[in-house]
């Protein structure tokens, strides 16, 4: 019986995992703001950047995983704390975190969040703006 229930227990699990993913149909209202990197945050699941906006509210900034980060040429040497960038993003509908879509620093793309076979996420969604 202590088997079967540990059987049970293990497949609730797995499965609950296999259907945490977010998902970024609730990431409606696009933003573009300026923040402050304060800590960095790279791995598993999401790549994230905590930064502070101009009127000191601090957020967190989900990226893409960190494989597709480091493949397409993002990685901890890109950006550093106390580096002030300008974003363009997608807001959770209910707290202070974005998708990001593109990330600049002094003018210049630093990032653009891209899928396995490349294709931004802009293209993807084929919204009013289709790159970065």
């Amino acid at each position: 019986m202590k088997k079967q229930f540990a059987i049970l227990l293990s497949g609730l699990l797995l499965t609950s995992v296999a259907f945490s993913h977010h998902g970024w149909g609730g990431y409606k209202e696009k933003l573009e703001m300026t923040v402050t990197i304060t800590a960095l945050k790279l791995g598993n699941p999401h790549d994230r950047l905590i930064a502070t906006d101009e009127e000191g509210n601090e957020w967190n900034l989900l990226l893409a995983p960190p494989a597709r980060n480091r493949r397409f040429g993002f990685n901890e040497e890109s950006v550093s704390v106390g580096d002030v960038l300008e974003l363009f993003g997608q807001k959770h509908p209910s707290r202070l975190e974005m998708k990001v879509h593109c990330l600049y620093k002094n003018g210049e793309n630093l990032y653009t969040y891209r899928y396995d076979n490349g294709r931004t996420s802009l293209a993807r969604q084929r919204g009013e703006r289709d790159s970065c």
